[in-house]
């Protein structure tokens, strides 16, 4: 591994106001051995030729453009397309500290990895937030364990629900530097969201996961996600989105299924309860009246799927304000779920 080369793959997608800083990030790596691949996705702002641009200054950068289709098939072409042993992948508007690389690459060389996870930082206009760990512990999962990380990215279980705002904290695939083999070897792939609302990462990790030997966590914030892009997919509604939701909810169970493992099972109901916030907050991002807003909220509780697994909900371990959100949605009180969705999306509002 003594020249182990780390390809780093960013998609690209109208990112003029921060593809420069991105990959000046990258650029800075105190570990040379990177291949930058800039795969543009169609863009219709001035990106392409900004990265193009990039690309003359560094030949360990690559661009590729494409026609546009979505975050999922360029990071599945970059794959395809790369050349390294291990691969990172990078949002455009996001950027990473000097040394992440080299702190990671120590790591494999030292340990024999399949993937190192590290920690990260919300950046916000006027302040930073490290996001705190709750459930890793810096040290070097074996493959039993490795496993156990599926179950937690699927969902939490037991005393894991006192702190449910963490229930994705596993899921995002930039904080990972991953074996690039075994991603090919398993034909493990990025889904679309237009056809599972979300998630896309989080499924990729749990096929993952489930394939590894090993792993460390690194709990260092080499990471820096932009909060304040109002580009961004997660600041936009999303039509249809129960519909898409219930498919990523089929693909998760079919990973699991035929598995004896009963925490996969309990962690899958809890996913799929607690999406009931995440769905309820995205009806309200609707421009529409309130009336088609209402509509949503109200398909959401009625939903079959997400009544079974609001009926399984252990509400004893939720925080306060999560045990009122839940029972008004276990209960079917549209209206009171309605309003508190309205209040917790006028906090996150003001706090972005």
């Amino acid at each position: 591994m003594k020249n182990l080369l780390v390809s780093i793959v960013v998609p690209i997608y109208n990112m003029e106001k921060y593809v420069s800083d991105c990959v000046k990030s990258l650029v800075k790596q105190t570990y040379q051995n990177i291949e930058i691949l800039l795969i543009d996705d169609g863009s219709t702002d001035s990106s392409p030729e900004i990265i193009d641009q990039l690309a003359l200054s560094d030949q360990r950068i690559r661009v590729i453009h494409k026609e546009n289709g979505g975050t999922a098939t360029v990071r599945n072409l970059g794959v395809e397309s790369a050349k390294g042993e291990y691969i990172l992948f990078i949002d455009a508007d996001d950027w990473l500290s000097n040394d992440c690389i080299e702190e990671c690459v120590k790591e494999i060389k030292e340990n024999n990895l399949d993937v190192v996870r590290f920690n990260y930082v919300k950046e916000f206009l006027t302040y930073s937030e490290q996001k705190q760990n709750t459930f890793l512990k810096s040290e070097i999962y074996n493959a039993e364990e490795c496993q156990g990380v599926a179950r937690q990215i699927i969902g939490l279980i037991g005393e894991e629900l006192a702190h449910p705002e963490n229930q994705n904290f596993l899921a995002s695939a930039c904080f990972n530097l991953y074996n690039r083999q075994i991603i090919l070897d398993n034909n493990i792939k990025f889904t679309d969201m237009s056809k599972i609302g979300t998630f896309s990462d989080g499924l990729f990790n749990i096929e993952y996961f489930l394939h590894i030997n090993n792993f460390k966590f690194l709990d260092k914030p080499f990471y820096h996600y932009r909060k304040y892009n109002e580009g961004s997919c997660t600041s936009n509604y999303r039509k249809d989105f129960l519909k898409r939701q219930l498919y990523l909810f089929e693909k998760i169970s079919a990973l699991i299924l035929g598995s004896d493992n009963q925490d996969f099972k309990r962690a899958f109901e809890s996913r799929v309860a607690l999406s009931t916030m995440e769905m309820c907050l995205n009806a309200l991002k609707n421009k529409d009246k309130f009336k088609v807003k209402y509509s949503e909220v109200k398909g959401i509780l009625k939903d079959t799927t997400i009544r079974q697994a609001l009926k399984k909900l252990r509400l004893k371990p939720l925080p306060f304000k999560f045990k009122i959100y839940y029972f008004f949605a276990k209960h079917k009180m549209v209206f009171s779920c309605y309003m508190l969705t309205s209040m917790l999306k006028k906090l996150r509002d003001k706090r972005n």
